[in-house]
């Protein structure tokens, strides 16, 4: 009775495996060494000139073919999804070919590397393991198809005999030979289709086979290896080199290739194709093969990098966000002055570079690569990058995003250019990685409007101006005298540094030169914004603002600032040198940042300073941004007209305010807009006495003033006793109907005590039924402002003006009168600029909302 077979002893299996090992070995050795012979006489230089050699038309021939080699490998995953059963979308088929493929044929193991590359991509989608095992079988057997059908062919169209060095193949042995393979492949084309059970063991790995689809795989992989080989024939010198020849020695040299497992082949393909070379066409033939690495293997596993790296960093961006996040933080924070010195510096060394001499060595081997007149031009071209790269500088310390596209652009060509001038790989490394820099750091350059090369910055331009001239004074002290003759200037040689020198710092000399002229007369002139704000765009702006107060728009007394989208903008006016901004950018909050830079970048076209007066607490980062100085001006007083009640304690001396008025026979009238023209003749009386009696005229800017424009864009709400206007107040409304306030408050000298308590307890109520959600009574200033010892300076001042002040401003009768309504409070501040410019910027302040004019 005869033991079941088991598997084989550990022994043979070892034995097995080292015999393999030692012949793959052996194949390698002796490919290594029949290179070693055939390159025994090989000379860079002659290989360096013989790749200078090789027509632009052949590079661009074996490049296409290339290419439709990738794509035909595509077919082979394709027509293997069919027999498997599967089907995947064709881009992510294209993908996983590509990657495979390209893996495969520069790692070698192809099983592992591009089998991995597969099961990796396909199982994203869900493929089961084992179908993918079988498409990497199928594509496997097709592509091996095809290197039989090559062989076959190549064989049997063999006229001569082929030397190999160790051997040589006669023409009889070879037809014999090719007869043999084309027979075996058509034997299988015809048992697939004949008699598809014989092939029956084979179905659990590679499916129904069919005789079309034989054919297909047959076919496909033959085109495949036809443009794969023709792209290596046509960077070689073929003249005197038969096609056929050629196909039999690719095809034997990708197959020991294989054979041996070497990555990508290489040595073993190079010494087989060497070895069948015409005499003489060795030093040519190298520089091909080094093409041929280049297009067919390195610039494919590169772009399958580059390529599946992004696809997966998809993947784990997130996670890579948060570990990333504080030093990302940092990075935007400190860029734009970070970046406008790398840029200044980046274009300093450009200037340099230009203006010393190169190194001949790499120039030696640089006019090996380009043509003499390209690499004059390169070197002109890095030199005037360099003076670009200083006058954007300043863009960049602005947030410019035009500043950032520039100085991107401006670094790659600079990388470009010192490769093209002198193989500075240096220099060109450094250009690049700040490229990078500032390609990751770009959500930090985010204002528009102004041009890369348009922030009139006089000290940035003093600046590069100083640096050209520090590069021309270096490049002297280099060169002799007869290097500045003028016939020198139009002397071009390889080695001709001071030539070259002459004209780069002519170039940027007159570039720069041309650069402050056009800043000169070009200045811009004082002022900024629009007059007159559009009505479609106050319409937008005011219906997503919280705040009443945005109908200071309508006081015709203000410049605006609108935002490119058209539904925001920021209201300001200019006194004496100072912009004062009027509160908070009106419109979405989106748009604030935006509109405060530009407004900041307008004023300082201006040599203006930027003030901001009644800002919330809303605008105070953009304020810290701006490096200004904040002040607590005062505080606003807020009532929720839902929470609001006369009942209580606390509210008896409003409610008995409210109720002698009532006895008095007060009321209240509300005005439509519609009707106010009809009644201003009756309060222009009320409103001339009330300035005559505090021996003032209109204001503006911060307040409204009695013009029948200005108040038709509002209700009024007027204290009447019997026919006569005793008091009167316009109406603001916002724009989100959140807030109601009023702004022009004024009143009889013998109207009745309560009068305008009255007025607000009566408005309250309007605003709580008409849901408005806030009831604004202004500001009461320098309310809230605590002035201790400890404090600052200004908080010092403005508590002691409170205090000093009263007989005359009597602003704690103001804050006094507000609290009876119960309010909260809600801070305001003052921006100017620190130092001795922010003293006459709160004059301008003062001067402004007490009703100077600028």
């Amino acid at each position: 009775m005869n033991a079941a077979a088991g598997p084989p002893p550990v022994r043979h299996t070892l034995i097995r495996f080292a015999l393999i090992s030692a012949l793959v070995a052996l194949v390698g050795a002796i490919a290594w060494r029949s290179l070693a012979h055939v390159a025994h006489d090989f000379r860079p230089a002659d290989a360096l000139a013989a790749l200078a050699a090789i027509p632009p038309r052949a590079i661009v021939g074996a490049v296409l073919l290339t290419a439709t080699s990738y794509a035909l490998l595509t077919v082979y995953d394709m027509l293997a999804q069919g027999i498997v059963g599967v089907r995947a979308p064709i881009a992510l088929t294209m993908r996983a070919a590509f990657t495979s493929y390209a893996l495969s044929h520069t790692l070698g193991f192809g099983a592992i590397t591009g089998g991995s590359a597969r099961l990796r991509i396909y199982g994203r989608i869900g493929m089961p393991p084992a179908k993918v095992a079988r498409i990497i079988v199928i594509a496997g057997v097709s592509f091996w198809i095809g290197v039989g059908v090559t062989s076959g062919i190549a064989l049997a169209m063999l006229r001569t005999p082929l030397d190999l060095g160790l051997t040589t193949i006669e023409p009889a042995a070879a037809h014999g030979a090719g007869t043999v393979i084309l027979g075996a492949i058509a034997a299988l084309v015809a048992i697939a289709a004949l008699r598809p059970d014989v092939l029956k063991p084979l179905r659990p790995i590679i499916g129904t086979l069919g005789a079309q689809t034989a054919i297909a795989l047959a076919v496909v992989s033959t085109v495949d290896l036809a443009c794969a080989s023709l792209a290596l024939y046509l960077l070689l010198p073929h003249d005197q080199w038969h096609f056929a020849r050629f196909m039999l020695a690719y095809a034997m040299g990708i197959t020991l290739g294989l054979i041996t497992h070497i990555p990508g082949g290489l040595g073993v393909f190079e010494a087989v194709i060497l070895s069948t070379l015409p005499e003489g066409a060795t030093d040519a033939g190298i520089a091909a093969l080094i093409a041929y690495r280049v297009i067919y293997y390195f610039v494919p596993f590169s772009l399958a990098l580059v390529l599946n790296g992004a696809i997966e960093a998809v993947g784990i961006a997130p996670m890579a966000r948060r570990v990333t996040a504080p030093a990302r933080a940092v990075l935007l924070d400190a860029s734009p002055m970070l970046f406008g010195a790398m840029s200044f510096a980046g274009g300093l060394v450009l200037l340099l570079s230009g203006a010393l001499p190169a190194e001949h060595d790499r120039m030696r081997s640089l006019i090996m690569l380009l043509p003499l007149p390209f690499i004059e031009t390169s070197h002109l071209a890095a030199s005037l990058v360099g003076t670009a790269l200083l006058l954007v500088a300043p863009a960049l310390s602005m947030r410019l995003a035009s500043g950032m596209r520039t100085a991107r652009a401006l670094l790659v060509l600079g990388a470009l250019f010192s490769l093209a001038k002198g193989l500075d790989y240096e220099e060109a490394a450094v250009m690049l990685v700040m490229a990078g820099f500032l390609q990751l750091a770009a959500p930090a350059f985010y204002r528009g409007r102004t041009g890369a090369f348009s922030t009139h910055n006089l000290r940035w331009l003093i600046a590069a101006m100083i640096a050209v001239a520090i590069t021309c004074a270096s490049g002297a002290m280099f060169y002799e005298t007869a290097t500045f003759r003028s016939d020198v200037w139009w002397h071009f040689a390889l080695y001709g540094d001071g030539p070259r020198y002459l004209r780069a710092s002519f170039g940027a000399g007159v570039l720069m030169t041309a650069f402050a002229l056009r800043e000169w007369m070009t200045q811009p002139r004082g002022g900024g914004g629009v007059r007159v704000l559009p009505a479609e765009v106050m319409a937008r702006a005011i219906a997503a603002c919280p705040r009443s107060d945005a109908m200071l728009a309508h006081t015709g007394d203000k410049h605006f600032l609108i935002a490119d989208e058209g539904d925001a903008f920021v209201m300001f006016r200019p006194q004496g040198r100072t912009w004062v901004v009027m509160g908070d950018p009106v419109g979405p909050r989106e748009r604030w940042s935006g509109l405060i830079w530009e407004l900041r970048r307008l004023a300082h076209l201006s040599n203006a300073p930027l003030c901001f007066y009644q800002a919330s607490e809303a605008l105070l980062p953009l304020m810290v941004d701006l490096g200004l100085s904040v002040m607590k001006y005062g505080e606003e007083a807020i009532v929720d007209p839902a929470r609001f009640t006369l009942a209580g304690p606390r509210i008896k001396g409003l409610r008995n305010s409210r109720a002698r008025a009532l006895r008095e026979g007060l009321s209240v009238t509300l005005v439509a807009k519609t009707d106010i023209p009809q009644w201003l003749p009756r309060l222009k009386p009320l409103s001339d006495q009330w300035l005559a009696l505090h021996r003032g005229s209109e204001k503006g800017f911060s307040l409204g003033r009695f013009d029948a424009d200005y108040l038709s864009h509002g209700e009024m709400a007027v204290v009447m006793r019997g026919e006569e206007p005793m008091a009167f107040a316009n109406i603001w409304q916002s724009g989100d109907g959140g807030e109601m306030s009023v702004d022009l408050m004024r009143q009889r000298g013998d109207s009745p005590p309560g009068t305008m308590d009255l007025l607000f307890t009566e408005l309250i109520d309007l605003a709580g039924k008409r849901g408005f959600r806030r009831f604004n009574m202004g500001l009461a200033p320098l309310s809230g402002v605590t002035g201790g010892r400890l404090a600052p300076f200004w908080a010092r001042l403005a508590r002691g003006f409170y205090h000093l002040g009263g007989s005359v401003y009597n602003f704690s009768g103001l804050l006094f009168y507000k609290q009876k309504f119960a309010p909260t409070w809600e801070s305001r501040y003052i921006a100017c600029p620190q130092g001795p410019r922010g003293f006459f910027a709160v004059g301008a302040v003062i001067k402004l909302v007490s009703g100077g004019r600028g």
